[in-house]
């Protein structure tokens, strides 16, 4: 008995070992298709593999979504449905046996129909609200958000009473947090700009500033250690409800949890609304530095220097500068920059020439902004034709006995000119 149970053990020792070989053989021959770009051929042996071995890898899945996918690009009309059905099924067996490495198999499957442009509306919605409701924090997918989102207004517009705006407040807040994490996580994919704006705008109705106030509000605190959410609420709100006051509420909590560019950032509009303009300065100047994005950090040092510090000439041209240094191809910066030395040569400018010399100085600076930036030359000719009566004219500085001399600006401007030879 005991050498017929060893006999027993030996033979399916053995046959796992087959299989298990065999397994891997037939992977092997469908890939030697797909290495020699024999996509359709590859589909009778990557079926197989498929239905035999479908614990052997996650490749033959990867592998599968190429393969059907080629199958549905290359389908008639009458075949492409039954193609993408396969596809659908095996992102269900993919989910199955390897679980963990497709969490979002569901807004797959969906956003499959979609590309694939089957008419299944109700189907696809039920993939993607069960797949949101799962696995929202997995989704980079911004079509699928928009997707989502568009679907869900449309149903309540067309009357679907369990869906109410309150609801609707929810899913879009939800999504708003998701899109929010995105961005900070790919900064470079402006994709997820796009659908928050799209978003934004079908809650235009819905959003107003007493709603939005209203159920932030009411879910503050349930979410108050939550940066995310405090977070998107507050880009939510910022556009134009900055004077509520959740807007502050929501701001002071955020940046008390977490110092961030985007945090110090909301404390500074918080102050612009109460009129604390050097605290909103301060916060502003924080949150510039904070930034890690230099494109972002140059546009908070030009609202700064265009805005808060407008009156201050030389703090104003400061933060110019520090615009031009993390963005040097901001051209803005130098046409306003030049306009700034502009306005100020009756104040910088001892004599008459030194007066015309600021000038000089503006067409200087103007005419970098069409070199960083070539779609403004239009904006340079008309700038530096203003300035030229004021400026220097190559007879004077010749007559000044100042070809090849350099002449330092005294007072906030404290730049040094160097004159053309001839």
């Amino acid at each position: 008995m005991k050498s017929i149970i060893f006999l027993l053990g030996i033979l399916f020792i053995t046959n796992s070992n087959a299989q298990k070989i065999d397994c891997s053989s037939k992977i092997k021959i469908y890939q030697e298709l797909l290495v020699a770009n024999k996509i359709s051929e590859s589909f009778e042996s990557w079926n197989d593999v498929r239905k035999i071995c479908p614990k052997e890898s996650e490749v033959i899945y990867s592998d599968g979504i190429q393969i059907l996918n080629f199958k549905i690009d290359n389908a008639n009309l009458e075949e492409k449905e039954k193609w993408v059905r396969d596809l659908l099924k095996l992102y269900d067996q993919y989910n199955k046996n390897f679980p963990i490495a497709i969490p979002d198999f569901e807004i797959k499957k969906a956003m499959t129909l979609v590309t694939h442009k089957i008419d299944s509306k109700e189907e696809i919605f039920t993939l993607l609200d069960s797949g949101f409701a799962k696995v929202s924090q997995n989704i980079t997918d911004a079509n699928a958000i928009s997707t989502y989102f568009n679907l869900y207004c449309e149903r309540y517009n067309d009357g679907d009473k369990k869906i109410t705006p309150s609801l609707i407040l929810e899913k879009y807040s939800s999504l708003s947090t998701v899109l929010n994490k995105l961005k900070e996580l790919y900064p470079e994919n402006n994709d997820y700009k796009t659908v928050q704006r799209g978003i934004d705008d079908l809650m235009n109705e819905i959003a107003t500033c007493e709603n939005l106030s209203d159920f932030y509000s009411k879910n503050l605190d349930k979410n108050k250690e939550n940066t995310d959410w405090l977070a998107s609420s507050l880009i939510s709100l910022s556009g134009k409800c900055t004077a509520k006051p959740i807007f502050q509420t929501l701001a002071e909590r955020l940046y008390a949890l977490k110092v961030t560019a985007q945090s110090a950032n909301f404390m500074a509009l918080t102050n612009i609304k109460k009129r604390k303009f050097p605290e909103a300065i301060k916060f502003y100047i924080e949150s510039a530095e904070l930034q890690k994005n230099p494109l972002e950090k140059a546009k908070l040092y030009y609202t700064l220097a265009t805005g808060l510090l407008v009156n201050d000439k030389s703090k104003s041209k400061e933060y110019l500068n520090k615009a031009l240094t993390a963005d040097p191809k901001m051209g803005k910066a130098y046409l306003f920059l030049a306009q700034l030395y502009s306005n100020g040569a009756k104040d910088c400018g001892a004599t008459d020439f030194e007066k015309k010399a600021v000038h000089y100085l503006a067409i200087e600076t103007a005419q970098k902004a069409s070199l960083a930036d070539p779609r403004l030359k239009p904006t340079v000719e008309k700038m530096t034709a203003n300035f030229a009566p004021n400026s220097l004219t190559p007879s004077e500085i010749s007559k000044a006995k100042m070809n090849g001399k350099t002449i330092t600006l005294s007072c906030w401007i404290n730049e040094t000119i160097t004159f053309p030879i001839k």
